[in-house]
């Protein structure tokens, strides 16, 4: 383990002389950031776990990064997106090793799929799978990338964009990776990366990596994770959503095309001579291509007892069965030939086997589909995760380990999350914002909308936004609940403002948020993955319209099925799940208004049941606490208090 160069402690470091000020030059002290700061250095040094809300502004990162980098720990952060896993390993890590100058070793680890894959770019850098001259000139390319990388993540190579096509023939998978059986293994990027992590003192990981931790204990990499001391949960409020994906199963028809694909490219290159695979192979893509089709003719997304029992379900189900089998019967011989077809096979085995597990789920489990014009996907999902989870915790090396985020818990309590997680006993904090959210924003909560059933509410809600736009001269974020309601705003706002549209769906989440960026005066629509994430600063972002509580949909398989669940108990759904749920994702939304301290603008909420429904009081008193305001007109003198001529943007 790394030797500390000095003795400090979190004070020293993030308090009002702190040494961080050598390194950030603005820096100020935040008396919520060290109070969460000594927390975490404390259940570090007692071997306790946390759970953490650290509210907007806090800068939670550093609050946990100055006791890992003080302690003799092994430490494991895992964080919700790649994004937020490259920020901390290359912006933030770097800054609090250089503040207090020691050497631990740290690691940056990414899932299989974000390194290319030396044997599967060999398999078909001689194979004529290119019928374009110039996709094969770049796969040519990317092979001599492959050769020169030091670790292999595909994201340097940006010549090819991050989801195309052609990477599927340069990486691996959980599906098609061989393990230690590799014939590149000792050239393995994967391979590297994780030795190298096994070394580190640090390692940063994503809440993916963590649970495919799970499902690859038994491959030959062993486990993918070193033991570790301490684990680290940042944006931790996705854990249950990750979990569940997890901690279930699926079969797609994605996954059987891709079987297909390589289970003839394993045939071509490890044995030439036998040309049995192609026609059972076509068979069974033919008939995950007709259940498809079947599926078209139910709703695209629904649980599975609503329709197994449709003669043509039946058909279909039969028939992908039997081409399951068929191909299995072919494939078998032909295993002790290499060792991509014995793992071709395993692949057929596994998928063959999640179609049973789907078609006869237990009592914990809901089986549900969903499809589009392309594919399929069956899925067997966990009702609950918290024991599952718990018991994962429990069985790992971890002493301490802490969730924190900045929306965690719903009207000032944790239990909702905690209950979800199986986390019940363990230590509960939340630290405030330092933003002064009554002098920086204003909350308007509009007393004159008809509810959001009615046939007039779209057609006022877009006379809203426009009027809001209008005083806040743009620059505005409006988040929906449905891209139904996104859709009819956009076509109502083309006409009635002049501002640059921002349409969710017109480009990627990234390109359109760098559109808007670089936009005078823009409006940005978007749904459910702009209410998180997304971090503006300064008067680029002056108001957040809010069009509905956000609800999740009670037709969702699974959500239908826990709240059904939980009523059976004889609890309350919608007030032990529902009310909790749609909280938790309504301050992540209001969240993107004030992301600094010199931020101020406007939130609108423009759901009357915060007015009319007793729960709305309880709703609005778990947001920061602003000015509130149901006039418009007093909306319109903040926007000009605020935002007046000869403001920066």
């Amino acid at each position: 383990m790394a030797e500390l160069s000095s003795e400090l402690n979190v004070d020293a470091v993030l308090g009002a002389d702190g040494i961080i000020r050598d390194q950030v030059a603005d820096f100020c002290e935040r008396e919520s950031q060290l109070r969460m700061s000594r927390l975490i250095s404390k259940c570090i040094e007692q071997q306790q776990s946390h759970i953490i809300e650290a509210s907007t502004g806090i800068g939670k990162s550093f609050a946990y990064l100055v006791p890992v980098f003080l302690s003799d720990k092994k430490v494991v952060i895992s964080t919700g997106t790649k994004n937020l896993q490259d920020q901390l390993y290359f912006k933030d890590i770097p800054l609090i090793r250089k503040t207090i100058v020691n050497a631990r070793k740290t690691a940056l680890l990414k899932g299989r799929s974000n390194y290319c894959c030396p044997h599967r770019i060999n398999l078909h850098k001689h194979q004529k799978q290119f019928q374009k001259r110039e996709m094969a000139s770049l796969f040519a390319a990317l092979s001599e990338w492959s050769l020169e990388t030091v670790t292999g993540d595909i994201s340097e190579f940006s010549a090819i964009p991050e989801n195309d096509w052609l990477w599927f023939y340069a990486t691996s998978n959980t599906d098609n990776c061989l393990g230690s059986d590799c014939p590149e293994f000792d050239n393995c990027f994967v391979f590297k990366a994780r030795r190298k992590a096994m070394d580190a003192d640090i390692v940063v990981i994503n809440h993916h990596l963590y649970f495919s931790d799970l499902t690859l204990k038994q491959e030959g990499f062993g486990e993918i994770l070193p033991d570790a001391d301490v684990l680290i949960f940042d944006e931790a409020h996705q854990l249950p959503d990750v979990a569940s994906h997890f901690y279930g199963d699926q079969l797609s028809m994605r996954q059987i095309e891709y079987l297909c694909r390589d289970m003839i490219d394993a045939e071509l290159s490890e044995a030439s001579d036998s040309k049995e695979v192609s026609i059972p192979a076509d068979r069974l893509l033919k008939a995950a291509a007709d259940f498809r089709l079947t599926l078209g003719q139910f709703p695209q997304k629904s649980d599975w007892p609503r329709i197994q029992f449709a003669p043509q379900i039946k058909q279909a189900v039969a028939d992908l069965q039997a081409a399951f089998s068929g191909l299995k019967g072919v494939l078998e011989p032909l295993v002790s030939r290499g060792k991509d077809l014995a793992s071709c096979y395993r692949r057929l085995e596994s998928s063959e086997q999640s179609l049973q597990q789907f078609l006869q789920p237990d009592d914990s489990q809901v089986n549900w589909y969903e499809w589009n014009d392309r594919s399929f996907r069956l899925m067997l999902s966990p009702l609950e995760v918290g024991d599952q989870f718990r018991q994962q915790l429990e069985q790992s090396s971890f002493e301490s380990v802490f969730f924190t985020s900045a929306t965690l818990s719903s009207q000032q309590s944790f239990k909702y999350y905690s209950d979800r997680m199986g986390l019940n006993g363990i230590g509960e904090s939340s630290f405030d914002s330092p933003f002064d959210y009554q002098k920086q924003a204003l909350l308007y909560v509009p007393d004159n909308l008809p509810d959001p059933s009615d046939r007039e509410y779209a057609r006022t809600f877009g006379e809203c936004c426009r009027e809001l736009i209008k005083a806040t001269d743009g620059y505005c974020f409006i988040l929906f609940t449905s891209y139904r309601m996104l859709d009819w705003t956009a076509d109502y706002l083309r006409s009635k403002i002049p501002n640059p549209l921002f349409i969710q769906g017109d480009y990627q989440r990234s390109e359109l948020l760098s559109q808007y960026m670089k936009s005078s005066k823009g409006v940005l629509l978007g749904t459910s993955s702009f209410w998180e994430g997304i971090d503006v600063k300064g008067d680029q972002l002056r108001c957040v319209i809010i069009d509905k509580l956000p609800f999740k949909s009670p037709g969702d398989p699974v959500y239908k099925r826990r709240l059904q669940l939980v009523n059976s108990q004889g609890g309350n759904a919608f007030m032990d799940v529902q009310i909790p749920e749609a909280t938790i994702s309504l301050r992540q939304g209001v969240g993107r208004l004030i992301r600094d301290v010199g931020d101020r603008g406007v939130v609108a909420l423009c759901d009357n049941r915060l007015n009319s429904k007793s729960y709305g009081k309880a709703m609005i008193n778990s947001l920061p606490a602003m000015m509130m305001s149901c006039d418009l007109a007093q909306v319109r003198a903040f926007a000009e208090k605020e935002f007046g001529q000869g403001t920066k943007a």
